[in-house]
């Protein structure tokens, strides 16, 4: 190991690390098995064999399933032999790159569009009367995209303003999860510091999208228990959860790099 007297002018590389060609298609399965599944729902929605509500409680959990990703990963190559680093390593891409994916794929999307496409939206039966459009052309099915959350919580839809400022956090997360790429593909020293200093944020946001509606009496949650679960718990336990097992990762990985450089 190589430092300056301080212990942070380092001179050397960090070790190479890339995510594993076995890690890669394992995660490239999953992924293609959820888009498939997903897109199987969206079908049987627009042909008439699922409702709005229906085909959205599906693709919620299946999307809540698909975040587990990382964990599917970690099961198949547990017991590989792989270096404990390399395997962490896999282990935090995949997490970070299932994220990144739904930043891409609805947060995004329904920053922009949200504000012009939903208009006197105020209840669940407001939201399943545009059935009838989402069906009418196969590219109206963007409508279902962007409102499938709303039959859980219609904060998706009603321009609640305290959701649509922590959405805004996406762009933060794609422009982190680049950054760690770009400087991993450098070897920096300090690529997982990115992630140690990030891991609190999705938990902030999380904690407060979940509570808000919590303290104000889940007034914005249509459906029944189930869905209010749904809505507050298994597609968000992911974003509380997770970034706590890979801040304490990331630190582990940060250390390792900073004693071989």
């Amino acid at each position: 190991m190589t430092t300056s007297s301080a212990g942070v002018g380092f001179e050397h590389l960090a070790p190479q690390r890339a995510l594993s060609q076995p890690a890669k298609s394992a995660f490239k399965t999953w992924t293609l098995t959820w888009i498939a599944s997903t897109l199987a729902v969206m079908v049987l929605f627009y042909v008439g064999v699922l409702d709005f509500v229906n085909s959205s409680r599906a693709s919620m959990y299946l999307i809540s399933v698909w975040l587990n990703g990382w964990i599917v990963v970690w099961f198949l190559r547990r017991y590989s032999g792989q270096q404990k680093e390399d395997l962490y390593h896999d282990l935090l891409v995949v997490w970070m790159v299932s994220y990144a994916i739904t930043n891409i794929q609805w947060e995004i999307p329904w920053v922009i569009f949200s504000p012009f496409v939903f208009e006197n939206i105020v209840t669940l039966e407001d939201l399943v009367a545009q059935t009838d459009y989402m069906r009418e052309k196969p590219w109206h099915l963007y409508y279902w995209v962007l409102s499938t959350f709303g039959a859980l919580d219609l904060r998706t839809v009603n321009h609640n303003g305290t959701f649509y400022a922590l959405e805004w956090y996406a762009f933060v997360n794609l422009a982190t999860t680049f950054y760690f790429f770009h400087l991993n593909n450098k070897r920096s020293p300090y690529r997982y510091l990115v992630v140690v200093l990030g891991c609190g944020e999705p938990i902030a946001t999380t904690f407060i999208f979940t509570f808000s509606e919590v303290f104000d009496g889940f007034v914005n949650m249509p459906g029944n228990i189930w869905d209010t679960l749904l809505a507050l718990v298994w597609t968000q336990y992911q974003y509380f959860v997770f970034p706590m097992i890979f801040g304490a990762i990331g630190c582990k990985l940060l250390v390792h790099d900073w004693r071989h450089s």
